[in-house]
């Protein structure tokens, strides 16, 4: 059965290809680099990553360290520097197209408590956002792509967290669960690792729904790609934005280089 699944979502990967509109053209391909072998692999699912000198990818005037030393993932975007993650905003999607974390650990386990005052984002144009409205009664989450519990170390950040700027409609079964699932591992995976590198956002069909009156595109699938760069070694996940059908992570596990394609996104950079 587990089998099935991984093959069953792989092709739900490559279908996606075509329906986000994306092609093997939008990455270049990878150069050899090296990782550092001798260094043990922490956690299962993490493989070396090759990464691709991309000195594009550092050129669009994106300045938010620590967040994008690996580079910007596109340049058609509204650009936010937060206080706890950069982010690229979709303006006609007006959601994020990706959002960056560097998780360490002394980020973790701050004493700042959730706000639960979602707005929308100050720093956007009425026209380029998300409202509250747009949400109401739309029978989905308003999920984070930067999780609100990797920013407990910054009352600011927590704030930024809950702009919706860092949300897009997201299932319910999936936001409460898998996804909830999935941002506690990535936490516990820093704490292992001391240091990774989390790139989220949407994956859009050609057809994808909306919600609202703005009107917000509606994700037919969410990724979530994270890197050590001290081992220089990744794992990407894609969840379809639908209840699960599978408790078990690996099953949504899909190749970074299949991520990118997919999003048209240059996720992990060199220059």
């Amino acid at each position: 059965m587990t089998q099935f699944l991984r093959i069953s979502l792989f092709v739900v990967a490559t279908w996606l290809v075509s329906c986000a509109g994306g092609t093997a053209g939008n990455t270049p391909p990878s150069p050899p680099t090296t990782s550092n072998p001798s260094l043990p692999s922490l956690t299962a699912g993490f493989t070396a990553l090759p990464l691709t000198t991309r000195p594009e990818q550092f050129s669009h005037g994106h300045f938010c360290p620590p967040y994008l030393d690996y580079g910007s993932p596109s340049r058609e975007i509204d650009f936010l520097c937060r206080t706890g993650f950069a982010i690229g905003h979709d303006p006609e999607a007006r959601t994020p197209r990706w959002v960056i974390e560097r998780l360490r650990v002394g980020t973790l386990n701050g004493g700042v408590e959730r706000t639960d005052d979602f707005r929308a984002d100050p720093d956007l144009r009425p026209g380029r956002r998300a409202e509250l409205s747009d949400y109401a009664g739309s029978g989905y989450d308003r999920g984070h792509m930067a999780a609100a519990g990797n920013v407990t170390w910054s009352l600011q950040a927590m704030v930024e967290s809950f702009y919706l700027s860092n949300i897009a409609p997201q299932n319910p079964g999936l936001n409460r669960g898998a996804w909830a699932r999935l941002e506690e591992d990535v936490r516990q995976w820093t704490l292992e690792r001391g240091d990774l590198v989390v790139i989220t956002g949407p994956v859009f069909g050609s057809q994808s729904a909306v919600i609202g009156q703005s009107p917000v595109r509606v994700p037919i699938a969410f990724y979530k790609v994270i890197f050590d760069p001290f081992r220089r070694e990744g794992v990407g996940y894609v969840y379809p934005n639908a209840p699960p059908v599978s408790n078990n992570r690996a099953d949504y596990q899909v190749p970074i280089e299949q991520i990118e394609r997919t999003t048209g996104l240059a996720l992990i950079s060199t220059r």
